[in-house]
């Protein structure tokens, strides 16, 4: 609708398309066969092109009454994930954008489709990525950093009064009293639905391991911890489908935070490297648009224009404790699930 109220004709990349579950990524065109099943006509669709490509140009009035002036090209970019991943520098294969905000997620580059039975047993996708001629896919978590909104509303008023008297962030004052060592807790974080692999929305979240000597800082630790291990339940389903991560980009919200994106690297045992602009996302549609514009490689202007910070390497005595536990957590879905709570 917006395209046709710019004056132009419709169009979709081929990332966004292969969320449709209707287009052929392989052929990169609608698939006859589903849209006859569903009784939908092509002619009805928008036009699928790679991320980056040219589709219209606005008339002088409608781009004038836009408050621009001289010529005006629209220009295709890509679903938001892979578009954050671009943002992050994800232009090869090993490197993976992890993406904090309400939800997590991970979505790393490839060569080539990735059509394994791991991925479709585990409700993992492979679509179109916004470099042409590489696929990615998404891992993720509906719960993220809103486990950390939901204890600051809960149990961190404290916090919230300290940030108005010293206009500290609330989150920045808890995150600074979560320690540095592993808690004996566990958290199945399932707070809303759960993300990939189990699409599970009956489960419930649940803290195990309280003590009488438990403290309020263990319990945020452990919530964090919860998320992360979820996530390495990701890269271990990706790792055994032939998609190999030894990076990790980290982009939203959370990236800010030294301490949390510490806790991540331990947790996964992989380094996280933090990237100067974190709303890549948004980067990435610019990185396109220029490309559009230009005829550069959007991976070229990528290597130009993403800026990489420090590099949090994982804490070998934490990374250990952390891979010995997760073999636990990973009892935690199943064992809650038979209970029927």
């Amino acid at each position: 609708l917006i395209q046709h109220a710019l004056g132009i004709d419709p169009h979709i990349s081929w990332p966004l398309a292969g969320r449709t579950m209707m287009f052929n990524i392989i052929k990169h065109d609608w698939e006859g066969e589903i849209l006859d099943a569903a009784g939908i006509k092509p002619s009805r669709l928008a036009i699928p092109v790679p991320s980056g490509k040219k589709t219209g140009t606005l008339a002088p009035g409608i781009a004038g009454g836009l408050g621009f002036t001289g010529e005006v090209i629209v220009a295709s970019a890509g679903h938001d994930q892979p578009l954050g991943a671009l943002g992050a520098g994800v232009t090869d294969p090993g490197r993976a954008m992890y993406a904090t905000g309400t939800s997590e997620c991970i979505a790393p580059a490839f060569r080539g489709p990735v059509l394994t039975g791991e991925l479709f047993k585990n409700n993992l996708c492979t679509y179109d990525y916004v470099l042409k001629g590489m696929y990615t896919t998404v891992g993720f978590s509906l719960t993220g950093g809103n486990i950390l909104k939901w204890f600051r509303d809960e149990w961190g008023q404290p916090e919230v009064r300290e940030s108005e008297t010293t206009g500290v962030d609330t989150y920045e004052l808890l995150l600074n009293k979560i320690g540095k060592k592993p808690t004996d807790l566990f958290v199945l974080p399932y707070f809303t639905p759960s993300g990939t692999p189990y699409f599970d929305t009956q489960v419930p979240g649940a803290l195990l391991g309280l003590r009488l000597s438990t403290k309020r800082e263990e319990v945020l630790r452990a919530l964090l911890e919860g998320v992360a291990f979820e996530m390495r339940l990701n890269l271990d389903i990706l790792d055994h489908s032939g998609i190999e991560i030894s990076e990790l980009r980290a982009i939203g919200g959370g990236a800010k935070s030294k301490i949390w994106t510490q806790l991540k690297a331990d947790v996964l045992n992989k380094p996280i490297t933090t990237v100067k602009v974190t709303e890549a996302a948004c980067f990435a549609a610019a990185m396109l648009s220029c490309s559009a514009c230009t005829g550069e490689p959007a991976r070229s202007i990528a290597s130009k224009w993403v800026k990489t910070g420090p590099v949090i390497h994982p804490n070998p005595e934490n990374a250990e404790i952390y891979s010995s536990r997760f073999e636990d957590y990973k009892k935690l879905y199943p064992g809650l699930k038979a209970l029927r709570i």
